[in-house]
């Protein structure tokens, strides 16, 4: 068995190389068509994260005003009837609590 040597043509050189650069225009075209969709998908990521950041803090102020309301009430309710010391001293322990716990 005889064994030939592996010739290498000029012409196949071209070839080859035309072909890895045809990938690496295809690579491209694809890469430049998901830049969109990746760039979108980070801004929701974000807009998420900051939504989520808003509703706690949201909820944080509707229970601190919650808690001031109900204070003004009790002292509402003092002035108008001139009694209820029960109920300021509940409140100003709810407070406190609310305070402490914050």
């Amino acid at each position: 068995m005889l064994l030939t040597g592996f010739t290498v043509e000029s012409e196949q050189i071209i070839y080859i190389c035309g072909l890895i650069a045809a990938l690496w225009g295809l690579w491209k075209i694809v890469k430049e068509l998901k830049k969109p969709n990746d760039d979108l998908k980070a801004a929701v990521s974000k807009h998420t994260k900051l939504l989520d950041n808003d509703n706690k803090r949201l909820k944080e102020y509707e229970e601190s005003n919650r808690m001031i309301l109900q204070c003004l009430l009790v002292i509402i309710n003092h002035e108008i009837t001139g009694n209820g010391i029960e109920n300021l001293k509940h409140a100003r322990d709810d407070l406190q609590e609310y305070l402490i716990n914050k």
